[in-house]
This record gives C-alpha cells, structure tokens and sequence, in this order.
C-alpha cells in the first residue's frame, strides 16, 4: 500500500498541478483573448486613423491641384499683364518721341516764321523806298511840260500813279513789269 498510497499521493499532486495549469491555462487564455480584443480594437483604431489621413491627403492633394491650376492661371495673367506693360511703355516712348519730334518743328517753323515776318518786313520797307524812288525818279523824268498838255499830264501822272499803286500791292512780276514799262518811256 505504500506504493498505492504514493501513487496516490502523486497522482493527487499531479491533479493538483494540473489543476494549477488548468488555471493558468484558463488565465493565459482569457489575457490572450484580452490581448486579442485589444489587439483587434487598436487595428480598428489604426485603419480609421488610416482612412481619415487618407481622406485629409487625398483632399490635399486635390487642393494642392487646384492651387497649381490657380497659380497657373495667375502666372499666366501675370505674363499677359507684364507684355501688356512693356509694350504700353514702347508705346508710351514712341509716342514721347512724336511729341518732341512735333514740338521740334513747331519751334523750327516758329524760328522760321519769325525769319519770314523780318524779311517780309524788309521787303515791305525795300518796296516803299524803291516806290518813293520809283516817284522821284519819274518826278525827274517829267519835269518839262509842254504848254497845254497839263490835262494831259494829269491823267497819265493818275494813270502812272495808278498803275504803281497796282504794282506795289502786286506781286513782284507785275511790280518788275511796271517797271519794265517806265524804263521804255
């Protein structure tokens, strides 16, 4: 009995020990379904947390799109803007340039009005001292009248007069041809 008794007391110890594994077993299951619960919760945490990045870059990604294609159109705005610029300043230059080409003949045509009035005004004085001459000299000429022919002197010295008169408002021809008349009397 003594062997009976220690097998007992062995089979007894090994119940108890595996009674004391059964528990442990039981207890290391419940922590791995603990585990596993946790495990599958962070996975589920994880995967919203993906989806809801992946949502914000997929928006990111279509605003930064939108962005280019704005910044695109401003650049290109911009470009238009900038050659819109430069050729109003080529315009602007050029017609600068008009103006002080326009301005330099005003001042060349005044310069060479005022030139012409002088010379008209000595022309003007030229043509009264050879029109006083003109008289003196046919004063000279005439100086000796027949008797009786004083009507007659009359009308042709109101002829002659006349005649000078026309020419000196005249042009030049008639005046050179008046006096192309005097010179064969």
């Amino acid at each position: 009995m003594s062997a009976m008794f220690a097998l007992m007391k062995t089979y007894g110890g090994l119940e108890r020990c595996l009674g004391r594994l059964s528990g442990s077993l039981l207890t290391v299951q419940d922590e791995k379904r603990q585990l596993r619960c946790e495990f599958d919760s962070e996975v589920e945490r994880l995967q919203a947390e993906l989806a809801r990045v992946t949502l914000e870059r997929d928006q990111a990604v279509q605003k930064n799109n939108e962005l280019s294609q704005d910044l695109l159109a401003v650049r290109e705005q911009r470009d238009r803007v900038t050659t819109a610029n430069r050729n109003c300043e080529c315009m602007i230059v050029h017609v600068l340039g008009q103006r002080n080409e326009a301005w330099h003949e005003e001042d060349t045509l005044r310069v060479r009005q005022l030139e012409l009035e002088q010379q008209l005004a000595n022309v003007e004085e030229y043509n009264e001292n050879l029109h006083e001459e003109i008289h003196q000299l046919h004063n000279q000429l005439h100086t000796h009248h027949l008797p009786g022919a004083a009507e007659l002197d009359s009308e042709d010295e109101m002829d002659e007069d006349l005649e000078m008169e026309a020419a000196a408002s005249g042009d030049e021809d008639e005046e050179g041809s008046s006096m192309d008349n005097d010179h064969s009397e």
